[in-house]
């Protein structure tokens, strides 16, 4: 495994790390993972996400570049303007065009949490060069059968019992203001006005250009409220093509070590499933065909 340093969009300002496997595991026809920011946190993501994710893909022969988008990280804010795209649009498509150029990728996995799940929906419709997309956390709208369950099931959930009773012991109301303070800081990158209609239509145009998806939700993530909120959102049916996965205890930003374990080993292996070694494979179909 070796990972190096990339400078790339305009005049070398944006930066991101590329991970990649030795060169006799590479699995030289697959798509290049894109891990994208979460909020304000730089490329190693949240409790280093995004370094666990990159390593385990490593491990199963994927590239990955995890990036630092504009005026994040170690990554110079754009000075280019333009209003058919946001800044994020037009980073990741610089990334894409360095891989290009530099390794000769022609397609690539976007992967994001939160708002880097909301900017991997956004460049996936626009770049058919995306041929997989992995949302953690992504884009929700409630339902009344999330109304139902939250209500309800938070009252046999340890959690929400827990930290009652704690709060009952401490005599004090829990602080958020570190929390509110980062979701404040998130807000400035994701966009939440879109309708559940336009999003619906997004995945499915999504699924016309036979992008592969996996959608991974967490119990931490308020909005939703199982596995199910997901098809009632959405109106579609289960499918090997949009996969879709909650992982009830475990929080937003993963801060559990056996949660990110899980979390990484769950892509890499979705990864393997949708992008075998397809050079491997057609090597033995060939031979099979003597």
């Amino acid at each position: 495994m070796k990972e190096t340093i990339c400078r790339f969009g305009p005049n070398d300002s944006l930066l991101g790390i590329l991970t990649r496997p030795d060169e006799d595991e590479l699995i030289k026809d697959a798509p290049v993972a894109l891990i994208l920011n979460a909020g304000i946190v730089h490329r190693v993501g949240q409790f280093r996400l995004h370094v666990s994710m990159a390593r385990q893909l490593a491990k199963q022969g994927y590239s990955t570049l995890r990036i630092d988008l504009s005026g994040l990280g170690d990554s110079a804010p754009r000075t280019d303007r333009s209003d058919s795209d946001n800044r994020a649009e037009r980073d990741v498509r610089d990334a894409m065009d360095h891989l290009e150029q530099t390794i000769g990728a022609e397609s690539f996995v976007l992967i994001g949490l939160c708002s880097g799940a909301y900017n991997a929906h956004k460049v996936s419709i626009k770049e058919d060069r995306v041929t997989g997309a992995v949302f953690l956390d992504g884009l929700v709208f409630q339902t009344s059968g999330y109304v139902r369950r939250h209500k309800i099931g938070r009252l046999f959930r340890y959690r929400f019992w827990r930290n009652a009773i704690k709060r009952r012991l401490s005599g004090k109301m829990p602080d958020h203001s570190e929390s509110d303070a980062n979701q404040l800081a998130a807000s400035e990158f994701f966009d939440t006005g879109m309708s559940r209609e336009s999003v619906r239509n997004d995945l499915q145009t999504l699924l016309d250009r036979n992008v592969q998806m996996l959608f991974i939700y967490t119990e931490g993530y308020d909005d939703i409220c199982g596995r199910a909120q997901f098809y009632e959102m959405y109106g579609f049916r289960p499918s090997d093509q949009q996969q879709v996965e909650y992982y009830a205890n475990a929080e937003h930003t993963y801060p559990i070590v056996e949660n990110r374990e899980i979390a990484c080993v769950r892509i890499a292996t979705w990864f393997a499933d949708r992008f075998p070694r397809v050079a491997e494979n057609r090597r033995i179909l060939q031979n099979s065909s003597l």
